[in-house]
C-alpha cells in the first residue's frame, strides 16, 4: 500500500512538471493552423509568439522565422516559416533544431 501511494504521488508530481512553462510543447500542434498563401506575419505572431530566430534569404527575397518546438513531444525541432515580400506565408519547413543536433559537433 505504501509503495502504491508513493508511485501515485511521484506520477502526479512528474506529470505536473512535464513541459511546464516551455512554449515548445505547445507550438507543434499549432503549426497546422497556418495556411499557405493566406497567413500573415501578424497572424503567425499572434498564434506562435515572437520567433526564436529570424533571417532574410536575399536570393528569394523572403524573410524566414524559426520556431523551436518538440516534435511528438520528444525531438528538439525547428519550424522555418517563409514569408514573401508582402508578408504572406509561402513555405513551412521543419527539421532538427541545429542548437540541439548531435551531429553539429562533428562538423563545426
Amino acid at each position: 500500500m505504501k509503495n502504491r501511494l508513493i508511485l501515485i504521488i511521484f506520477t502526479a508530481i512528474l506529470s505536473a512538471c512535464a513541459g511546464q512553462g516551455d512554449p515548445r510543447w505547445e507550438r507543434g500542434a499549432k503549426f497546422s493552423a497556418i495556411q499557405l498563401g493566406q497567413a500573415s506575419k501578424t497572424s503567425v505572431r499572434e498564434l506562435l509568439g515572437q520567433p526564436d530566430e529570424t533571417t532574410h534569404l536575399s536570393l528569394r527575397d523572403m524573410d524566414v522565422w524559426g520556431y523551436r518546438y518538440k516534435e511528438s513531444g520528444v525531438w528538439d525541432s525547428m519550424m522555418h516559416i517563409h514569408f514573401d515580400k508582402n508578408g504572406t506565408v509561402r513555405e513551412l519547413m521543419s527539421g532538427p533544431d541545429p542548437m540541439y543536433d548531435e551531429r553539429r559537433g562533428f562538423f563545426h
